[in-house]
């Protein structure tokens, strides 16, 4: 679950999605958008139920979901089975493994897709931070009694030039914006160096580490990746930090794999039930 600016984006809904959210005290009628990386059971069985609660709990504003084409089949028949009438729109947005793509965007994020290589068709998703604009500060609109054009030349980072001559820089005048911030959700995915590409430079990259780098084989054959490997994209990548998940059930914790990632990327952590991190930009 990630919140900008309080809109609320959904990665991937396994099963006990809803129990986790009421735990954490997530407003799960606030989540308007829910992206599904691909059709493997333990990243979708949860969202039959969870739709099937908005309808119930009153929902009449519109959500937005993402994933792969046949997941729009799998929900028609799974509401026709049930003769579920939904009460709200539900805008249904497919997936495409052929190419990185624009998803969603409006006044302050983006929502974009790219392919990774996993056994069925896979996406794994990045959210960017619009850039914002310039603040004026107060002392300045009172001393120089700017008006609301000037105002507004200012944020669009101009220099105000008055006809008696006066000018108001907008490099004195203005607060720098913060900088915008990024995350990436890279799903079940086989190693690959081109993921590095569309991934770079984000502040915080969650990235699958189901196997010990032992167990090489075994993740090349189940199109996963190993812990070393989650490591080294997120090093190839240049990211801010590194949240490594989806590990395997054979292991105890994921003491082993978060210590063999750090072992290439210093600055990781391992995913959990509860976790919530601040994605904080380098710049």
């Amino acid at each position: 679950m990630v919140n900008v600016h309080e809109k609320q984006f959904l990665f991937d809904c396994g099963e006990g999605t809803q129990i986790s959210l009421r735990k954490e005290r997530v407003r799960m009628m606030r989540i308007d958008h829910i992206a599904i990386s691909h059709l493997h059971g333990d990243h979708y069985f949860g969202l039959f139920g969870l739709l099937s609660t908005f309808n119930l709990l009153g929902r009449t504003r519109a959500l937005n979901l993402y994933g792969p084409p046949l997941l729009q089949e799998l929900i028609s028949a799974q509401e026709a089975a049930g003769e579920m009438v939904r009460g709200y729109p539900l805008h249904f947005h497919a997936t495409s493994t052929d190419a990185p793509a624009v998803l969603f965007e409006d006044a302050t994020v983006r929502l974009e897709s790219f392919p990774v290589r996993h056994r069925i068709p896979t996406t794994g998703f990045i959210l960017r931070e619009k850039p914002k604009e310039p603040g004026v500060k107060r002392a300045w609109v009172a001393d120089w009694n700017l008006q609301p054009t000037e105002i507004l030349s200012l944020k669009r980072g101009e220099d105000v030039l008055r006809e008696d001559g006066t000018l108001i820089p907008f490099a004195e005048a203005c607060h720098a914006p913060p900088p915008p911030r990024s995350y990436a959700f890279a799903a079940d995915t086989r190693y690959w160096a081109k993921v590095a590409d569309w991934v770079r430079g984000v502040d915080l990259l969650y990235h699958e580490a189901t196997f010990l780098h032992a167990m090489k084989d075994r993740a090349e054959k189940t199109f996963h990746t190993t812990a070393l490997q989650a490591g080294r994209m997120a090093k190839e990548a240049n990211v801010g930090r590194l949240v490594i998940g989806h590990i395997s059930a054979r292991y105890e914790g994921p003491g082993l794999l978060l210590e063999e990632a750090r072992s290439v990327f210093p600055d990781t952590v391992a995913a959990e039930d509860g976790l919530v991190l601040e994605v904080k930009s380098r710049c």
